[in-house]
């Protein structure tokens, strides 16, 4: 008899001093989870040297605008660049062509059309050239 009252007193003794923290509530069902970074990974497996130019926007098409900066990179054959885009933003992507014997302003890359990587919702994309 002596053991259970000694028992319930200590256990009645822990749950006074003992501080309960309610659980958080779940989150709503209608919220989509953060977008994190996206990470674009370019590749090189074709050409000898490649000049490319990238492009992080966020804008809806490849266009250059104002405050946007296209940056050109060298890739080397079997090359390979990881270019990472904050959160909401696009990478876009095109090879400059070296300019041919014929073309009317030698000296002069030619450029293809820009590709899109959609990198906004976080996602890793691998392409190559």
């Amino acid at each position: 008899m002596r053991v259970l009252l000694l028992a319930t007193l200590l256990l009645g003794t822990a749950s006074c001093t003992a501080e309960w923290w309610p659980l958080p509530p779940p989150p709503p069902p209608w919220t989509a989870p953060p977008v994190g970074a996206g990470r674009l990974t370019l590749s090189n497996f074709s050409y000898d040297r490649a000049r490319v130019e990238t492009m992080i926007t966020a804008y809806p098409d490849c266009e250059p605008r104002q405050g946007l900066v296209a940056t050109s990179i060298d890739l080397p054959l079997n090359g390979t660049r990881v270019i990472d885009a904050p959160p909401g933003a696009d990478v876009c992507w095109r090879r400059l062509v070296p300019p041919l014997e014929e073309a009317t302003s030698p000296g002069v890359p030619r450029a293809i059309p820009w590709n899109r990587a959609y990198t906004s919702s976080g996602r890793i994309v691998d392409s190559r050239l």
